[in-house]
């Protein structure tokens, strides 16, 4: 077996903050269908909940 090198993985700082990021991005847009689903599914109790305070 021939000589490996510990750097063959080696990542440099931007290309780290870059594959966060994005990570970051992706969780974000998730989380946010997720939130308009939920607002969705759950529409008329928030619909009494607001005439409760604004009617």
């Amino acid at each position: 077996m021939g000589y490996q090198s510990r750097m063959r993985n080696y990542k440099s700082r931007r290309e780290r903050y870059e594959q966060s990021t994005r990570n970051i991005r992706i969780i974000f847009i998730f989380a946010i269908i997720a939130l308009v689903v939920f607002l969705f599914k759950e529409r008329y109790e928030i619909w009494g909940w607001l005439k409760t305070y604004f009617y």
